[in-house]
């Protein structure tokens, strides 16, 4: 009876820290049911048509952000994350989504920033210099584990049009 009382403390622990994280990742842990909808991740949905680049005006610059999607158990978690850019949210990117960010040549601060209920609420920047009439591709991506934090990644235009070819329009609700 003893050693049943000495474990009873440990499989509370282990009970409380598995249903926080189903909690944590909730909607988009990527389990889909039969016949039923998926939601979204509060905050975004990639229910938008699928990637397809867009005419860049001649005086400004286009970036795509974009988050490609990984198996369940893959280097990327699922949750969501916020991207400014000089300081104003302009998407949610959300796993197997993009936004086309529409830009003044120029220096531009991107910043992913964590949202999420069991996030570090850490930030991550990056610094591109756009120039006009060209295209940019970032790449975002989640860290391994509810500790890993969001970052963006600057990638070259064939290896970004290649990644971001089966991502959806993200919409921010």
């Amino acid at each position: 009876m003893k050693r049943l009382e000495r474990l009873l403390v440990p499989m509370i622990m282990v009970g409380i820290l598995v249903l926080s994280g189903c909690v944590a990742l909730g909607p988009t842990s990527g389990l889909k049911l039969k016949h039923q909808p998926v939601p979204q991740a509060a905050g975004g949905s990639t229910s938008g048509p699928s990637f397809k680049q867009v005419e860049i005006p001649v005086d400004k610059a286009v970036v795509y952000i974009y988050r490609p999607s990984s198996p369940l158990f893959g280097a990327d978690v699922r949750i969501p994350f916020d991207v400014k850019a000089n300081g104003k949210v302009v998407t949610t990117l959300v796993q197997g989504g993009y936004y086309a960010y529409f830009t003044e040549p120029g220096q531009i601060e991107f910043t992913a920033f964590d949202t999420g209920f069991m996030a570090p609420k850490s930030t991550f920047s990056i610094t591109l210099d756009a120039k006009a009439g060209q295209a940019y591709y970032l790449k975002g991506a989640h860290g391994k584990g509810l500790g890993g934090r969001a970052h963006l990644a600057l990638v070259s235009p064939e290896v970004g049009a290649n990644e971001i070819a089966n991502c959806k329009v993200t919409t921010t609700q």
